[in-house]
């Protein structure tokens, strides 16, 4: 494999285990919370504390200026050396070697500092599913788990929005568009494997 995998996904589609299964059995590195604590440490911040801007960020409340008592520079450009910080990680991580990234806008950055990824994008129509997955990994109440499923899509389409100006889930910004819940995680993976190595064998021609 000469590219890197990217895969965008809803919440509870089961992206980040579809990506495990991938980075399994192609032995690519794969690269999901550890960004964002890489990222922390070569700007000398927590990873809570990166994790709080990026919440600022999508929720809108960062550039409320009344509720930051007005306007430093310094603290408005905390998102954007943040953002950096990430792309700087990913961006390193794949010129060593082609990798699998878990969000975090890794194709458009991976894009503008011109190296080869596949950008999937995985959904879920098995609502059940991601009700589950979001009881089982986030410990939320089966009765509260539709509006925090809801939620997080919200977090991750205004983050993306915010730094790429693009539209979350919108396939025409993806090379491949997958539904686990009707396909389930290993042919999903298989799937995007292919079409990674298919690209490969494709730009070589």
């Amino acid at each position: 494999m000469n590219r890197s995998i990217v895969i965008n996904r809803e919440f509870g589609s089961g992206g980040r285990e579809i990506g495990r299964l991938i980075s399994e059995r192609t032995g690519m590195e794969l690269y999901d919370t550890r960004v964002l604590q890489e990222a922390a440490s070569k700007r000398g911040l927590a990873t809570d504390q990166l994790a709080s801007f990026d919440e600022r960020v999508v929720t809108g409340t960062y550039f409320d200026m009344s509720v930051l008592g007005g306007f430093d520079a310094e603290i408005y450009s905390i998102p954007y050396r943040m953002y950096g910080a990430i792309a700087e990680v990913i961006t390193e991580a794949a010129r060593v070697a082609p990798a699998v990234f878990i969000g975090r806008c890794a194709d458009w950055v991976l894009r503008n500092a011109e190296l080869p990824c596949l950008s999937s994008f995985v959904y879920s129509s098995d609502l059940a599913a991601k009700i589950a997955r979001a009881v089982e990994l986030d410990g939320v109440q089966p009765k509260d788990a539709e509006k925090y499923i809801a939620k997080m899509d919200k977090v991750r389409s205004r983050y993306q929005q915010f730094f790429t100006n693009t539209r979350f889930g919108e396939c025409r910004h993806y090379d491949l568009c997958l539904n686990s819940g009707r396909l389930g995680y290993q042919r999903c993976a298989d799937l995007i494997v292919a079409a990674a190595a298919g690209a490969a064998s494709a730009s070589e021609r």
